[in-house]
């Protein structure tokens, strides 16, 4: 593991409390925690605080994080039993001090200006909510993907969307949020939710009134990694409880509750198609048949997904970039 960079900010002048509180739950990403602490170290907006939670790590992830504790603005908590991304997300926003809160997981990170440049957006375009396009990197170091929803493509000029776009879209994005609007609609992460609590807590904002805006520069890299936190459960139980938590809230009006069923069902198809491919690929079909039946959408997904995978395997290995010095926008 690297040294922690040289601190550059005036502990004089700190604000007691920060522009920004930098959220990050942590469970065993011992070998990226680091780059991921250091990516914020190096921010241009040097007014922050990182709140990070490890959720009873198994591996060095402690050891990893107490190498940058010599930081004030890195402040560590940790829970005494695994409780998953819900809980461990809610604990951090609880601890939070900063005007405004800033999404980021242990084995990502962000461009040296993410939080300057969303803070200015937001505060230029009277934002409660912002968000960039994530830059998707393989274990490898190989970029594949850039885009804020798996449903939508990145927008050209920065906009607004509505919560039944938001909703539709399937947002996949990291943003950055103000911490006043939060507090004013008791907006929290449902502690029940231990994979799906992202999406839970985004929608919600949106379907309490919250003005979200995007800004078409990706300056938030996601690393793509088999088991992790968010793969350890069963994904179409967890989205059916977060749908129902989602239209359980007054706020849900009859037409978004039409519009979340039928983004929740598509979701339900995209979850499915991993074991449907797989029934495929060891010949198993009536295992594929019952699964095709339940959700005739998968033979869409199969037609989508397979020259995306034959592209990977040949030339994802190809595309590798510094990220630290290129995005595929300044590639373009």
């Amino acid at each position: 593991m690297a040294a922690s960079p040289q601190v550059r900010y005036n502990a004089d002048v700190m604000s007691q409390r920060p522009k920004v509180s930098v959220l990050t739950p942590a469970y065993n990403v011992a070998p990226y925690i680091g780059q991921c602490i250091e990516s914020v170290q190096a921010q241009t907006l040097t007014d922050w605080e990182m709140v990070i939670v490890n959720d009873a790590s198994t591996d060095e992830t402690v050891e990893v994080v107490q190498k940058y504790l010599s930081d004030p603005r890195v402040r560590f908590l940790q829970n005494e039993r695994n409780m998953g991304l819900g809980y461990t997300r809610d604990r951090a926003l609880e601890a939070a001090q900063g005007e405004w809160i800033a999404i980021l997981d242990a084995d990502d990170w962000y461009a040296p200006e993410r939080l300057e440049r969303l803070v200015g957006f937001a505060e230029q375009h009277n934002a409660d909510m912002v968000a960039d396009p994530q830059v998707y990197y393989t274990e490898w170091g190989s970029v594949y993907a850039v885009g804020w929803a798996t449903h939508a493509k990145p927008p050209r000029q920065p906009r607004f969307y509505t919560a039944a776009e938001v909703i539709w879209a399937h947002p996949a994005f990291k943003p950055v949020v103000r911490r006043a609007f939060l507090q004013a609609k008791a907006i929290r992460y449902n502690a029940a939710l231990r994979q799906w609590a992202d999406l839970a807590f985004y929608l919600e904002i949106m379907l309490k009134g919250a003005r979200l805006a995007v800004l078409p520069e990706p300056l938030y890299y996601y690393r793509v990694r088999p088991r992790t936190l968010t793969t350890r459960y069963d994904p179409l139980e967890e989205s059916g409880k977060a749908l129902e938590y989602l239209l359980s809230l007054p706020d849900t009006t009859p037409r978004l509750r039409t519009v979340l069923c039928a983004a929740f069902r598509r979701r339900a198809v995209w979850d499915t198609y991993p074991h449907f491919a797989g029934a495929l690929k060891r010949g198993q079909w009536g295992q594929a048949w019952r699964l095709a039946r339940r959700y005739p959408g998968v033979w869409l997904v199969l037609l989508r997904e397979l020259p995306l995978a034959v592209y990977r395997r040949l030339f994802a290995r190809e595309r590798l970039i510094d990220p630290w010095r290129e995005t595929p926008a300044k590639r373009a």
